[in-house]
């Protein structure tokens, strides 16, 4: 695979260049956050625009439950000491949404910047849990957003993250958020990674990068910057060792703890070792806990500092004599090397991921390391003989802070964006609506049918045509019989008789009986809302070239027929799209209202008629993912389903369960081209659950459960 190499971000010259409005919307952040790379990124990157005359804004979506200190006390340090407004992400409990953590959090972002959407020109994202999904989502569809660029900044996926621990997945929502993240990277205006090393891992691993893609490195934070008043070594010579970062494995602290173990049976000059990191879950158990346990073999004296913010960290390792040392397994950019770097403290760093595009070529030989236990005991060593100097960076500090400000600046000014769909001025020949048959399969013992067709009637779309068919109707011989045509306002409405009772059957034979070039299923129980709705359910199928268009679903209670004033809205849910991957487990595409192209309804055959379960929309999307075709959801509302709890019970079967899956499984059926990262993520999903389940009832991790076999 040929991998693409990346510009940094333009060039830009100023004359009389105006401020813009900038939100980093995070949920990390210097302070409230400790020992957070994203924050530390965001934190310098706010102050430096912030020096330049730009108007900042931090949306914490953390909303008020800060990891350190209290959330008002932070709002008053940032907007006084830093004249920056921090707002915590406002997060209403009703309507309830149905998601997991991160889809949650995403979606309340989406409410909020929608609700703020003029105030800002420009919004930061990191890519990190994809909480700017719902947003960017909104922003491709045309939906919102027009006048803001969005800027994703890739810190470190979750995959990726993974891969460096050498984890599993270990819970559905880690499945969705590497979909969110993957979606909110292909889907922004702009994409800027500190490293070279990040975006190829990306692109073999099937990302999409959209065409403004740059590598531009972190933002030096101001208290990392190189200070006179630092006391000089005696000779370069070392005499603490510090492990700077996380106490975690990916950050290296087994790598460091088995070097320390070789050093400490040599003879080297005297010597102490520090933990300068935030503490975290090691193998089940506290990483302290792991530390106390290694140093039975030390015969030096250590000690760890778990309590510092950067700022601290960065005085701490400004003492005399200290040397930190990054024994990262895996890393992108991080912040501790650049900090060494730019504070002048001497450093040892492995030589992995993008570590080595912060140093200076001149020294990255003497920095940089290969990540062995023997490697790293013989260069500490080395230093503690021979003394060590600071390194110099690869890029000047002054020149990375001054293209980011003026980038900034002309960012969202020109012709940067293409409008929406609905908001494009266009000559009257040149508007095309194309033929969207509205597909009704309704069983003849529901009485609720009236409400759904009123809520079709007052549709705005111009070139409508809908067929009810009414499912279990015995009335003649055929599967499917006409039984008339009439008018339901200004739209013609066919009605079928269709002898099968299953709802699947019936929209079949709706299909079979449309001229559309798209196919818009509806269901009892459902309205569509407002009376655009088919309107905007187009204009996003043409708009990003979807097969299949999904939208939120708010449930409701109250009568079927009822006014809007008399329907209670008690929770709403948003979906993914096409997550092939979740989707194996969950429907996580959309709900059976949905828009779909006539072509590829017939290459994937259509509903199942089969009649031993329901949810054949699952089903449906299962083979349209696999198939490769486009499925698209939309975070808006268009659809309000009433909750009948006896209906509702009806989808949690095991024929269900095992009919949502079938076509992942099911031999002699072509899946598309790219199909394999997805499975192959389904496949490290199982395996994590496996893991989990040994561990909680003791079965050996190398082995399954055995027992007698089983004949006849």
């Amino acid at each position: 695979m040929v991998l693409s190499a990346f510009p940094a971000i333009p060039e830009v010259e100023l004359g009389a260049a105006e401020p813009r409005r900038i939100c980093i919307a995070t949920w990390e952040i210097e302070g409230l956050s400790r020992n957070a790379g994203i924050g530390t990124a965001y934190t310098s990157l706010a102050d430096a625009l912030k020096r330049s005359g730009h108007e900042v804004t931090i949306l914490f979506l953390l909303g008020c439950h800060p990891t350190d200190g209290n959330i008002m006390d932070w709002v008053d340090h940032y907007r006084v000491q830093k004249g920056i407004r921090l707002i915590p992400l406002p997060m209403a409990h009703e309507p309830r949404i149905h998601a997991a953590w991160a889809s949650s959090v995403s979606y309340h972002t989406y409410a909020w910047l929608k609700a703020h959407q003029h105030d800002f020109d420009i919004v930061h994202f990191p890519e990190c849990q994809g909480l700017g999904f719902y947003s960017l989502l909104a922003r491709r569809q045309g939906l919102a957003f027009r006048d803001c660029t969005f800027v994703v900044g890739t810190h470190g996926p979750t995959l990726w993250v993974k891969e460096g621990s050498q984890d599993y997945l270990r819970n559905l929502g880690e499945l969705e958020i590497d979909y969110m993240e993957r979606t909110s990277v292909a889907a922004a205006d702009v994409v800027v990674s500190p490293s070279q090393y990040l975006l190829g891992w990306m692109q073999r691993n099937g990302w999409e990068l959209p065409q403004r893609t740059y590598v531009e490195p972190y933002v030096l934070p101001s208290e990392a910057a190189s200070k006179n008043g630092r006391p000089p070594l005696e000779n370069g010579r070392i005499r603490e060792v510090v492990f700077f970062g996380r106490l975690e494995i990916r950050k290296g602290l087994k790598l460091f703890c088995d070097a320390l173990d070789e050093l400490c049976a040599r003879q080297t000059p005297p010597f102490e070792v520090s933990f300068l990191g935030k503490e975290t879950d090691l193998y089940g158990r506290s990483s302290i806990g792991y530390i106390s346990d290694r140093s039975k073999k030390w015969s030096v004296p250590w000690h760890i500092i778990s309590n510092k913010f950067q700022a601290g960290a960065m005085e701490y390792l400004r003492g005399p004599g200290r040397m930190a040392v990054i024994a990262s397994l895996a890393d992108n950019f991080p912040n501790t090397v650049l900090e060494c770097v730019g504070a002048g403290i001497p450093l040892l760093a492995s030589n992995v991921g993008g570590i080595p595009e912060i140093v200076a070529a001149a020294d990255r030989e003497t920095v940089c390391f290969e990540p062995r236990p023997d490697v790293l005991a013989d260069r500490i060593q080395a230093a503690l003989q021979q003394g060590a100097s600071p390194a110099k960076s690869a890029a000047e500090f002054a020149d990375v802070e001054r293209r980011w400000v003026r980038w900034h600046h002309s960012l969202g000014i020109g012709s940067n964006h293409q409008p929406a769909t609905s908001e494009r001025k266009r000559a009257p020949e040149a508007l095309t609506f194309p033929l969207v048959s509205v597909c009704f399969a309704r069983n003849i013992r529901d009485r609720e049918a009236a409400a759904t067709l009123a809520s079709v009637k007052q549709q705005d779309y111009p070139n409508l045509e809908i067929i009810v068919v009414e499912c279990g109707d015995q009335s003649g011989d055929a599967s499917s019989t006409p039984k008339g045509e009439e008018s339901l306002g200004r739209h013609s409405m066919a009605r079928i008789g269709c002898r099968s009772a299953q709802i699947g059957a019936g929209r079949n034979a709706a299909a079979r009986r449309a001229k559309g070039e798209f196919l818009l299923f509806v269901d009892d129980h459902t309205l569509l809302l407002p009376a655009s709705a088919v309107s905007v359910f187009v204009q996003v199928a043409e708009r990003v070239q979807a097969d299949i268009v999904t939208s939120a679903v708010s449930f409701y209670l109250g009568p079927s027929d009822g006014s809007r004033d008399e329907r209670l809205e008690h929770s709403r849910r948003p979906f993914l799209g096409g997550d092939l991957a979740t989707g194996a487990f969950v429907n996580c595409f959309g709900s059976s209202n949905a828009l779909v192209r006539r072509s590829a309804f017939e290459k994937i055959g259509g509903f199942s008629d089969e009649a031993s379960a329901t949810l054949d929309d699952w089903e449906l999307f299962s083979k349209a993912a696999l198939a490769g075709l486009r499925i698209e959801t939309m975070p808006e509302v268009f659809v309000w389903y009433r909750e009948d709890p006896d209906q509702d019970n009806m989808v949690h079967s095991l024929a269900n369960a095992v009919r949502s899956v079938r076509w992942y499984t099911a031999p002699g059926h072509e899946v598309a081209p790219g199909v394999e990262h997805a499975l192959r993520k389904v496949m490290r999903f199982g395996q994590g659950m496996k893991f989990e389940r040994d561990a909680e009832i003791g079965t050996p991790l190398s082995r399954g459960e055995q027992g007698p076999a089983v004949t006849g």
